[in-house]
């Protein structure tokens, strides 16, 4: 029993048109797959990882195989009945399958390109996984060279099997099995593919299961590398699918592209996952610490401006008559930090943001907190309260009050557009009152 048969039977393009439309939508959904990928790696890192580029080159050799396969479905190619077995052909037509069968033997390379592209996507994330570990570096290592020669296996047998070599797009007479068919590559193609999707099982999955990791996600990853067994199952039911129907093309074209979007699912199933669980690498979210706070630029500016302002009100009252020979008044002080509150990063201070006097003369501030809104009703002074009652101002210190009295206002560090109608440093003293006791 020889490996080869007689050729299909010609069939219409009508028959061949499901299978380019659903290698095309295949196709696109691969394309949709890898997209989410690179899109939410860069969403989560603003960067994408070896492995995500990997996945994106994967997508130049599967649409030129597509751009391929459509000529190929529509021309034909050389694996059917002709002349006094079947089909008799005009001179355009066998030009044409002519040029069909030449564009076969490039897809059946495209093909195994892009299979092979989606499983190095696995293999270094499984890389990436074990980074640093130097006891499974041979390991991965070993698995690269096996890829790497499995996939020049392939190319090998492709262009190797018929001889010679024109016979690849002869039409008529009829080449042989050899050149029409391309069992043997279909075959090593077949091999190599299921065997390195289970050394993608089997090297990996003990790996994790003997790194530290929780236990959930040695599960998880386990169950996503073994994956790679979809595509192993796939491939074995292609194999007869194809040979039970003498290699028509058409047939075989339609599990190639199902091969493919299987290895697009397995290969970008473990990142896919790690977006939908919301682990793995992400970059590291703004939290505000109040006690390492910086002050913005603008509201660093308003700071200084506010120093300046404070600086200007002690030097004042340092020259003035009443206290050209006293140190700095309490009112100065209040006044200094009052006019702190006109940051736009700093209405209020806390306690760990105190703002303290040196005795040089300056105020010192160590930081600054976020804008705070308050609200302040404005009220008569207390009748009755004279320079004498029991407060905490000395006897004869002018009050500090606002104006106008008997309304609400609300004021913030921002002023204009945050409800701001009075500023709230702006107070004025008030004259003492010598109001007769109750």
């Amino acid at each position: 029993m020889t490996l080869y048969s007689s050729p299909p039977p010609a069939r219409p393009f009508s028959d061949d048109k499901p299978t380019m439309l659903v290698s095309w939508w295949m196709a696109t959904f691969c394309t949709v797959i890898i997209a989410l990928r690179i899109a939410g790696r860069y969403i989560r890192v603003e960067r994408l990882f070896v492995e995500d580029k990997i996945a994106a080159l994967a997508l130049i050799p599967m649409f030129l195989r597509m751009a391929f396969m459509h000529v190929v479905l529509l021309y034909g190619t050389n694996n059917v009945l002709v002349e006094d077995d079947g089909l008799r052909l005009s001179a355009e037509e066998i030009r044409r399958r002519t040029i069909g069968s030449g564009l076969v033997l490039v897809t059946r390379l495209l093909h195994p390109a892009t299979t092979w592209i989606l499983k190095a996507v696995t293999l270094e994330f499984f890389g990436r996984l074990v980074m640093g570990q130097k006891k499974y570096k041979m390991t991965f290592w070993s698995m690269r060279g096996i890829f790497l020669a499995s996939f020049v296996a392939v190319i090998v047998s492709d262009l190797a099997e018929c001889r010679p070599f024109s016979d690849y797009w002869t039409v008529f007479p009829d080449p042989g099995g050899q050149c029409r068919q391309g069992y043997a590559t279909f075959l090593i193609t077949a091999v190599c593919s299921m065997l390195t999707d289970l050394l993608l099982v089997v090297f990996p999955v003990p790996i994790i299961a003997s790194i530290q990791l929780s236990l959930g996600r040695k599960i998880i990853l386990m169950l996503l590398f073994c994956l790679g067994l979809l595509n192993v199952i796939i491939t074995a039911y292609r194999i007869p699918q194809v040979l039970g129907e003498h290699g028509y093309q058409g047939t075989r074209s339609m599990w190639a592209s199902v091969e493919i979007l299987v290895a697009t699912g397995v290969a970008n199933a473990l990142a896919l996952g790690s977006f939908v669980r919301d682990t793995g690498a992400k970059k590291a979210k703004f939290k505000h610490d109040p006690k390492g706070s910086i002050p913005t630029q603008r509201g660093q500016r308003d700071l200084e401006r506010g120093r300046a302002k404070m600086h200007s009100m002690i030097s004042e009252r340092e020259t003035s008559a009443e206290s050209a020979s006293s140190p700095v008044s309490s009112d100065a002080r209040d006044a200094a930090v009052l006019n702190r509150t006109a940051s736009r990063d700093s209405l209020i201070p806390r306690s760990q943001f105190s703002t303290y006097y040196h005795g040089d003369g300056a105020y010192h501030s160590n930081g600054v907190v976020k804008t705070t809104t308050i609200r302040v009703t404005i009220t008569d002074p207390v009748p009755g309260r004279d320079s004498t009652s029991n407060d905490t101002h000395a006897a004869g210190t002018p009050r500090m009050a606002m104006t106008p009295v008997g309304r609400s206002k609300s004021a913030s560090g921002t002023g204009v557009g945050r409800g701001s109608t009075v500023v709230l440093q702006e107070m004025r003293p008030m004259p003492a009152r010598n109001a007769s006791p109750l």
